[in-house]
């Protein structure tokens, strides 16, 4: 079942138009100086952490009150509370979280693409592979942010961000 969640602030564009910037990130593996210099950099309405040592976010929430968080458990996570999974709505533009090991998104990313499509979703955002990434494939967009870790799998640390705007969304990857 789709549920709405607020998300946090909206910005006024100057065009008459609201947006809304979302901070993406997973597989933070305690590293929360790279997280922070990530919410330094982007600024976000938002941030959604897509698993694996979610309580890294519990620093950022301190640091930066006026920040919402979105967070879902991973692999990592099994002592941490909290889903699996979440589901977002902002501005029309359906959402949604999971860190992708339920999924054996290691393996391919079919099975997380049709229950993405089979609850109709615009747009999946997934992590557990370390590999940052944005695929379209029938109007339903995948997003894998990368990890927050350098050297760890041997990809560079990455996360992504999300800009939603009168219901489109624009999705973008950067190294830290």
């Amino acid at each position: 079942m789709r549920t709405k969640s607020f998300v946090g602030a909206a910005r006024y564009s100057g065009k008459g138009r609201f947006c809304v910037k979302l901070l993406v990130m997973s597989d933070s593996h305690r590293n929360q100086k790279n997280m922070m210099c990530a919410v330094m950099r982007t600024n976000p309405d938002a941030i959604i952490h897509l698993g694996d040592c979610i309580s890294d976010t519990m620093e950022l929430r301190r640091q930066m009150p006026g920040i919402k968080v979105h967070a879902v458990r991973g692999n990592c996570d099994i002592q941490s509370s909290g889903g699996n999974d979440k589901y977002l709505t902002l501005d029309g533009v359906n959402i949604y979280m999971t860190h992708g090991h339920i999924f054996g998104v290691k393996q391919g990313l079919e099975r997380l693409a049709l229950y993405s499509r089979l609850k109709e979703v615009d747009l999946a955002l997934f992590g557990h592979t370390h590999q940052a990434l944005i695929i379209q494939e029938q109007g339903l967009y995948l997003m894998n942010p990368g990890q927050m870790e350098h050297n760890y799998s041997g990809y560079p640390a990455t996360f992504g961000i999300i800009t939603i705007e009168n219901g489109t969304f624009d999705c973008d990857i950067s190294m830290i």
